[in-house]
């Protein structure tokens, strides 16, 4: 028994009225919501589930685990592809190692099918303008640190079909909770790294760079415009949604690298040899539900754990990462 609401995030009794008697909510909207609709969920008691905080929400929605717990009621923050199954995927890789040194995490996009979209979008647009506007985080060196949006690319080989692609920092939140995943075994480095179809990432650098994604309103002769509304409105004015004759035919490729060492024989795994464990995923498009990759590898994981909260495989109260509450296997 699963619906579809479209409710105001900024009406909390609204709120608790339409989450009274359900089980799991799974919030599929934009990040800015996450917090009251988390609060709505524990005063409702109900489970929660969301599809990622941007690393400033998320860190700000794990201070919420004693409210969930007095509430008897999970919450999983950051359950779609990428926070999501890459976080799992980061948890599968370090199960047998007792030392966890570095994790990579990164995340190419192809999209083959022809749009006359001036910018065709994988997913929300105000995501993505954050994504390649707002300064990202990294932990490097047993500290978190910021850099610049898209900083430090790098081409790199994905599984097929995807192949090379150039990906960058942005702000992320496995960058968030994955250090204190493995705090315990010693990491000292957590990056992520995004990457689309070239044309797409220069035409992003182009509208970041005239400032198009900024928000504070600038003051014209005809009155004030806030850049980054006037850019999305343009945006979804000339997106196309794709229908029979234009199928989705992208591709996502998620891998993740962990680093680290096995127990040694004497015991002291900083004698072990150094392994290096890849996790990885390649998503296609879904035929019968005329769905992309980019949804599938968003929406589905979200479901799965919604499911797994709502059948009690995952059954303990709080606040808690992906990698924390989902099991890899």
């Amino acid at each position: 028994r699963v619906g579809g609401q479209a409710l105001d995030a900024g009406d909390g009794e609204a709120l608790r009225r339409a989450f009274d008697g359900a089980d799991v909510v799974c919030n599929c909207a934009v990040h800015a919501t996450n917090l009251p609709v988390m609060e709505a969920c524990a005063d409702a008691g109900t489970h929660y589930v969301d599809l990622g905080g941007l690393f400033h929400t998320t860190r700000r929605q794990l201070a919420l685990h004693d409210r969930f717990v007095a509430a008897g009621v999970t919450a999983v923050v950051g359950v779609g592809g990428s926070p999501g199954t890459t976080n799992v995927l980061a948890a599968l890789a370090g199960q047998g190692l007792e030392m966890v040194e570095e994790v990579e995490v990164r995340l190419g996009v192809a999209d083959f099918a022809p749009s006359s979209a001036p910018v065709p979008v994988p997913y929300a647009i105000q995501t993505i303008l954050d994504e390649f506007a707002a300064p990202a985080m990294t932990f490097r060196d047993g500290r978190l640190v910021e850099v610049p949006a898209m900083g430090e690319q790098e081409e790199l080989d994905f599984p097929p079909p995807v192949g090379r692609v150039r990906v960058g920092h942005t702000l992320h939140s496995e960058v968030a909770t994955l250090p204190l995943h493995f705090a315990d075994r010693g990491v000292r480095s957590v990056s992520f790294k995004v990457g689309f179809p070239a044309e797409f990432m220069d035409k992003l650098a182009l509208l970041t760079a005239l400032g198009l994604a900024d928000t504070t309103p600038v003051e014209l002769p005809g009155g004030p415009v806030v850049p980054r509304e006037l850019l999305v409105h343009c945006i979804t004015q000339t997106a196309t949604m794709p229908g029979p004759e234009a199928a989705p035919d992208d591709a996502e490729a998620i891998w993740v690298r962990v680093r680290g060492r096995r127990a040694g024989h004497s015991g002291d795994s900083a004698l072990a040899p150094r392994v290096e464990v890849l996790a990885e995923c390649v998503v296609r498009p879904h035929p019968e539900w005329q769905a992309g990759a980019g949804e599938l590898d968003t929406g589905v994981p979200a479901s799965i754990v919604a499911q797994l909260l709502g059948h009690k495989v995952i059954d303990k109260p709080g606040v808690f990462a992906p990698e924390d509450a989902v099991p890899p296997g």
